[in-house]
């Protein structure tokens, strides 16, 4: 959350956004490609219900920070879903944000610009047992410097539970 959004750049963003879901529509429905125009605004609802959930978790800073942060152009695309959400579920939402700041920046380093890089994160917000899953296709070029970050996270205290690494894919869990 380096940058301080202000109304009129997120509505531009925004708009920027939906426009270009829009094209994609008219530009499916110029080619006749019905389906895919279909396709293509049942993504949009299932985005906008996402958006929402995670809007309604009381997570604004952890909301603020996925939301925006495929503005500021990184190497790493982000998505997310969400599985299961409570709001009764006593997190700390400064602490996530710098978590999940922490995390992303050191994948930027060990990600490889020469590809399409992906990053999902699947919330899994339960009162009993909130966790994370952290889903990366793409290029890593430094494997072996993401497993130690995350080995070293491991050791001061973050449950991590990890899935699998290699140059071409990561995931982990991290119950909260």
């Amino acid at each position: 959350m380096s940058q301080k959004w202000d109304v009129v750049e997120v509505l531009r963003h925004a708009r920027h956004d939906w426009m270009n879901d829009l094209q994609l529509i008219k530009g499916n429905l110029d080619l006749n490609r019905i389906d895919r125009a279909k396709q293509v605004i049942e993504e949009m609802v299932l985005a906008a219900q996402n958006e929402s959930k995670l809007s309604n978790l009381k997570l604004p800073l952890l909301t603020e920070w996925i939301l925006t942060y495929n503005w500021s152009g990184s190497m790493i695309k982000l998505d997310f879903e969400i599985l299961d959400c409570t709001t009764d579920h006593g997190l700390d939402d400064q602490g996530l944000v710098s978590w999940c700041t922490r995390f992303v920046d050191e994948l930027v380093q060990c990600v490889s610009g020469n590809g399409e890089n992906q990053l999902s994160i699947l919330l899994h917000i339960t009162k009993d047992a909130p966790r994370f899953i952290f889903d990366f296709t793409g290029i890593l070029s430094h494997a072996g410097a993401m497993k130690e970050w995350l080995e070293n996270e491991r050791r001061n205290g973050t449950n991590i539970s990890i899935e699998q690494i290699e140059e071409e894919v990561l995931v982990f869990h991290v119950a909260l």
